[in-house]
């Protein structure tokens, strides 16, 4: 017999959240850990998703972050708190 166990929602995350989550970890220790920064894109990544998950991190944490990217090629992004 299968054995369940409850669990609250915003502890669970199940297919496409998961990995997402864990990409979003790195963003979240650079703004807890930094009052500003600098994120240089690897040829496969993709502007919009990098500042997408960039945002998603901020939200999580709590912590307000303004960026914009450095070039019109978008292969760096500078980003800032603007508050807590």
């Amino acid at each position: 017999m299968p054995k369940f166990e409850a669990m609250k929602p915003e502890d669970v995350q199940v297919g496409r959240g998961r990995v997402t989550a864990e990409l979003r970890r790195a963003f979240r220790e650079a703004i807890e850990g930094s009052e500003a920064g600098r994120i240089s894109l690897d040829r496969g990544d993709r502007p919009s998703a990098v500042k997408r998950l960039l945002a998603e991190a901020s939200k999580e944490c709590g912590i307000k972050v303004r960026s914009s990217w450095s070039d019109k090629k978008q292969t760096v992004l500078l980003w800032k708190r603007t508050g807590i």
